[in-house]
């Protein structure tokens, strides 16, 4: 596709969004549109242990500094940690993970997202610590 001068003004709530966005920008039926966001990479140097396969099960129960070290990062005062982007093809089949919307959804493998910011996922574990602490560092 080429690209279209975009001009229109729309609004994201609007329940026909979608048909006024591809009438917008010239969308045919059968036309495909990609909508790419930013992949930040990390910025704090950590490089992710490769395979944490064995890990899983007993990420909860590490202190922060393991954490850390293996590349997950922590995101909030709840003390949600969230997983490398590079753990995406690793991660069991079911396990619950905490979204940073404080959801919980078990993992599946090609529907969860994989989508990062900042070399993360957007879900992770609360570990053992956090749970017992109402700070985090």
């Amino acid at each position: 596709m080429t690209d279209v001068p975009f001009d229109a003004i729309l609004h994201m709530d609007d329940p026909n969004f979608a048909e006024k966005l591809a009438d917008a920008i010239g969308l045919k039926p059968g036309d495909t549109l990609e909508i790419h966001t930013p992949q930040f990479e990390r910025v704090d140097g950590v490089k992710p242990i490769a395979n944490p396969e064995e890990l899983f099960e007993k990420l909860h129960t590490l202190p922060k500094e393991t954490l850390k070290q293996i590349g997950m990062c922590p995101w909030d005062e709840n003390g949600l940690w969230l997983f490398p982007h590079q753990w995406y093809g690793h991660i069991p089949h079911g396990m619950p993970l905490t979204c940073i919307d404080g959801s919980v959804e078990p993992f599946e493998a090609g529907v969860t997202d994989d989508d990062m910011r900042f070399g993360v996922l957007a879900y992770g574990i609360v570990p053992d610590f956090a749970k017992a602490s109402p700070t985090q560092d």
